[in-house]
């Protein structure tokens, strides 16, 4: 009798658990504002989630915002170039300029030679001088049929020498490149005879006689920064500064039918 009574009791017990469950879930169910715990737990975790996409996807698109006006200030400045070059096309009608794009450039012989996507099809000859807006970049030493190397100015090989010319009081002078200074940025002209002011000299451009080398005359090569003379105190040597930007060489222009 008392098993039978201990069962029934179980029973009720039991009866009274579930319902206690069932009405606590479903006030949790429907409760969602305040008490879901559960429910709002998963809506944070959602919530982050979502949040955590968001703020990926607004990286990538202000890293493709960063990335096209990266690429539209190049445009920008390869336009402005361009519109330099077709300048200096105008402005050296009597030569037949070919406008070309620095290709190739190695490290290794970084101030030694660049390449060009020009060559023989588009009528480009060894020893034809290169230059670009601001003034003489090299010449050509080697043609491929459609690209072609450029020696630089400031090559640092000795076999580089370029006749320079310029004009000081009405009187035409002349010299020759003999080096550069890679960390100064000049150029070193020696054996220019005649008396010169300091001062009066400054900036003076620094041209191509024309004169015993590949270049025709007149190709800007720098200004004059100063003077001195030499270790016999017999000649002077010029120190000038190319106007050509060296490190920011990217479209050239090819002097065809030059010397």
């Amino acid at each position: 009798m008392n098993n039978k009574k201990k069962r029934k009791h179980r029973v009720i017990f039991f009866l009274i658990a579930l319902i206690i469950v069932f009405s606590l879930f479903y006030y949790f169910i429907n409760d969602n504002v305040k008490n879901n715990f559960i429910l709002n737990n998963i809506n944070d975790i959602n919530a982050n989630i979502s949040n955590i996409a968001s703020l990926s996807f607004v990286k990538k698109n202000n890293y493709i915002i960063d990335l096209k006006k990266e690429i539209n200030n190049d445009y920008k400045k390869e336009i402005i170039k361009l519109k330099e070059t077709l300048d200096l096309n105008k402005l050296n009608c009597d030569k037949r300029l070919i406008n070309s794009t620095v290709i190739k450039r190695s490290t290794d012989y970084w101030y030694n030679i660049i390449t060009i996507d020009k060559g023989s099809n588009q009528k480009i000859k060894k020893g034809y001088a290169v230059i670009n807006a601001n003034g003489l970049v090299g010449k050509v030493i080697n043609v491929n049929k459609n690209s072609s190397d450029v020696k630089l100015l400031i090559s640092l090989n000795n076999d580089n020498y370029v006749s320079a010319s310029f004009n000081y009081e009405n009187n035409d002078y002349y010299g020759l490149i003999e080096k550069y200074d890679l960390i100064k940025n000049e150029l070193i002209i020696k054996n220019v005879l005649g008396d010169f002011n300091q001062e009066r000299i400054k900036n003076i451009n620094v041209v191509t006689s024309g004169l015993s080398d590949s270049f025709s005359s007149g190709l800007l090569i720098g200004k004059i920064k100063e003077i001195k003379k030499d270790d016999f105190g017999l000649s002077n040597v010029i120190i000038v500064t190319p106007t050509v930007d060296f490190n920011a060489l990217d479209i050239v222009s090819v002097v065809v039918g030059d010397k």
